[in-house]
């Protein structure tokens, strides 16, 4: 497992459609950007785990796999 540090955002899939989604992002300290991955498999609605930390610097504690981070624990940072 790894920590993770950087800003949650959030960005809207297909928007204005019935397949509209919200998907996760951690912009890193240099910039980058990575995929957070959802911890429910409930679609297009906000992620309870994750929508309550938006917009704020976070750390992550997960894995880093091929399609993005997975989440075991997530904490706001001041």
């Amino acid at each position: 497992m790894a920590k993770f540090q950087g800003y949650l955002f959030s960005k809207l899939t297909a928007i204005g459609t019935r397949s509209e989604d919200t998907i996760y992002f951690l912009q890193q300290l240099d910039n980058k950007e990575i995929l957070v991955l959802r911890t429910t498999d409930e679609r297009f609605k906000p992620d309870p785990v994750l929508h309550k930390h938006l917009a704020t610097k976070v750390v992550i504690d997960g894995i880093l796999a091929e399609q993005g981070i997975k989440v075991e624990k997530i904490v706001s940072k001041g």
